[in-house]
């Protein structure tokens, strides 16, 4: 069932039904908070409050945008709202999924210093070039949703992705320069 329709049901009566939409974005706005909040109980708590406000705020809610974004954009400011209280640096992590199949030991540990070496890259990166990414890299959003997550206009979501690939290729050169290798690691 289409969220336009759940959020119809919703608001015609049927409270019941935005269960379905928390099971169905759960997951994935725990991820996306993740890259945002250090703590896992900070994650928890702001993906809770997250989805407490929209539910509120339902009938603000407006077609024309996607529901995904528009939870993203909420959830977005309650974690903002949460560092200025705790004036805590954003920490951002890079997930070690493995592949489905069994990789070799040696694969994994290159996989791990990878991911490793992304994420301390990643945080040399100033936080909106890091954010952008993420969500059109990981969480698959379009450079409109983008732009409502990030609450700025769609041209400036395609200059935050081009610079920030930029700044992520110039870092990672910079690194397998200095490592010794000599040879850039992206292309």
């Amino acid at each position: 069932m289409e969220d336009a329709e759940i959020i119809r049901q919703i608001l015609a009566g049927y409270h019941e039904q935005y269960a379905v939409l928390v099971e169905r974005y759960q997951e994935p706005l725990i991820h996306f908070l993740r890259r945002i909040l250090g703590s896992e109980e900070d994650v928890l708590d702001c993906a809770q409050e997250a989805f407490l406000a929209v539910y509120r705020n339902l009938t603000h809610y407006s077609k024309e945008y996607p529901f995904r974004a528009w939870l993203y954009a909420i959830a977005r400011n309650k974690a903002l709202d949460l560092h200025r209280k705790r004036r805590k640096e954003i920490i951002i992590s890079i997930d070690e999924d493995l592949v489905d199949h069994q990789p070799r030991p040696e694969d994994i540990l290159v996989e791990k210093e990878q991911a490793s070496m992304l994420a301390d890259v990643l945080l040399e990166l100033p936080e909106h070039y890091t954010q952008a990414l993420y969500l059109r890299y990981h969480q698959e959003l379009s450079y409109k949703e983008i732009a409502l997550v990030l609450e700025v206009p769609v041209s400036r979501v395609k200059t935050y992705l081009h610079r920030g690939k930029e700044k992520l290729r110039q870092c990672l050169e910079r690194r397998e320069i200095h490592s010794g290798e000599g040879k850039p690691a992206m292309e």
